[in-house]
Order: structure tokens, then C-alpha cells, then sequence
């Protein structure tokens, strides 16, 4: 394995599991530091992971992570409500047998309560039996956006399924949409894909988007809020000193 592929998959597991929370802005010297890395792999981690809609380039200040937003979540929904069920149809139409096997592996992972590492194991699983299924349709148009969209939801599902165990029933759910494909019944295949789809937004509809993302308290009174209109400098850099120590709190995590 590569320098810069380590740095991404860690990079990437500490954005899903929002370990750097959403909104958190960190520069390369910090990512050098947590990653034990020179910043051309850094870089080049950051970039895949900006192609991937994980991370944003902040010219001449570094990058930040994506704040999830109930807008960006309901867009991505809304595009697989349409994609996936005909996704889901072609592939009953067109998947080969060696396809199908693959789908029923990814199908099979069961993450395990209180254990993290399980948590953001199953998302993986998760993106790539949906994957899978798109790249049996055979139609790579669909592919692409299958894949960039279950790329991006990986945050949104890590919130949910730490929640609860679903463990079984998403199990359950992908069992019976790989044998509606596996029948090659289109239609069964659709539907059983959009009730898996209708399942998965009932169980995100508890999750507080606004609590996940990276929030920075002035944890100031009004006293010293008057204090503060009097004195620019001094705010400046009572707020720098209190940035700098949350900085250092998130990023040793």
C-alpha cells in the first residue's frame, strides 16, 4: 500500500465516522502531524477524497469537510428514489451469475453494536453492494452516479446506524433485493429496492443534522461581550486562543 493511499483511507474513515466533524476546517501541517505524513501524500489523498465530494479545497488556507445538511441529503435521496429502482431493474435483466455471487458477499455484513470499526465496515459493504448492483446493469452512466452518490451518504447512514441496530433488517433488505435479481424479476427487483429506500428515510428521519457538524462557541457573557466591543484586538485574540485549543481538541481525537 501506497503512502498516500494510507493516508486516505484514514483520512477518509475519520470523515465518515465524523471524527473531523462536519464544517472543520484543517490545514496540511495538521494532517502532516495526525497522519505522520509529508504533505505531498497528504495532498494527494485530499485530492481523491475532493473528487469524492468528502472534502473541500480552500485556496491558500487548506481544506474543510462538508457540513451535512438536510438540503444535500434529501437532494441525494430524491436521486436514488429515481436511479436506484431502475438500476435495480436493469440488473435483473442483465447481471451474470459471477455478479450476482458478488452482490449476495456484500450483502451479508452485519455491523455490531458498540463496536465503531463494524459501524464504518458496513458502510463500506454497503456502498459496494449498491455499487455492485449498478455495475450490473451494465450501464456505466448509472454507475457513476450511483457511486458518487452512496459515496456521499456514507456520513449521513454512519449517524443512523449508531443509533440503533438495524443490523438485521438492512441484512434482510439486501437479501431480498439480490433474490428478486437473482430471479430475474425486474419488476419485483424495483420495488423491492424502492421499499429499501423508503426503510432507509424513515430511519434517518431521527437524526439531528445540525448537532453532527463542527460549531465554535464564543462561550461569552454579556459582560464580557461589552468588554469585547471596547477592545477589537483583545476579541481577536481571546477568539484565536479559544479556535486554536478547540482546533487542537478535534484534531487529537
Amino acid at each position: 500500500m501506497t503512502e498516500s493511499s494510507r493516508i486516505y483511507l484514514a483520512l477518509k474513515q475519520d470523515i465518515v465516522t465524523c471524527t473531523l466533524k462536519p464544517g472543520l476546517s484543517i490545514s496540511e501541517q495538521e494532517m502532516c502531524i495526525r497522519y505522520k505524513a509529508s504533505r505531498t501524500p497528504i495532498r494527494e489523498a485530499c485530492r481523491k477524497l475532493c473528487g469524492e465530494s468528502l472534502m473541500q479545497m480552500i485556496p491558500f488556507r487548506g481544506y474543510s469537510i462538508p457540513p451535512l445538511t438536510f438540503e444535500e441529503y434529501r437532494n441525494l435521496n430524491e436521486l436514488q428514489g429515481v436511479v436506484e429502482p431502475a438500476v435495480a431493474a436493469l440488473a435483473a435483466e442483465r447481471a451474470t451469475q459471477e455478479q450476482i455471487k458478488e452482490m449476495e458477499s456484500w450483502a451479508s455484513y452485519e455491523y455490531h453494536v458498540g463496536q465503531k470499526n463494524s459501524y464504518y465496515q458496513f458502510l463500506e459493504w454497503n456502498r459496494n453492494f449498491h455499487i455492485c448492483i449498478a455495475a450490473a446493469s451494465r450501464n456505466y452512466a448509472f454507475l457513476d452516479v450511483v457511486r458518487n452518490v452512496q459515496t456521499r451518504l456514507m456520513r449521513y447512514y454512519y449517524l443512523v446506524i449508531v443509533m440503533d441496530s438495524y443490523g438485521p433488517a438492512l441484512i434482510e433488505e439486501h437479501q431480498l433485493l439480490v433474490r428478486a435479481i437473482k430471479a430475474g424479476n425486474p419488476k419485483l427487483a424495483a420495488a423491492q429496492a424502492t421499499e429499501h429506500l423508503t426503510n432507509t428515510s424513515r430511519r434517518a428521519a431521527i437524526v439531528d443534522l445540525a448537532s453532527a457538524n463542527h460549531y465554535i462557541d464564543p462561550m461569552q457573557g454579556e459582560e464580557e461581550m461589552g468588554r469585547v466591543q471596547k477592545s477589537p484586538a483583545r476579541a481577536v485574540r481571546t477568539k484565536t486562543r479559544f479556535v486554536g485549543k478547540r482546533r487542537r481538541e478535534l484534531l487529537s481525537r
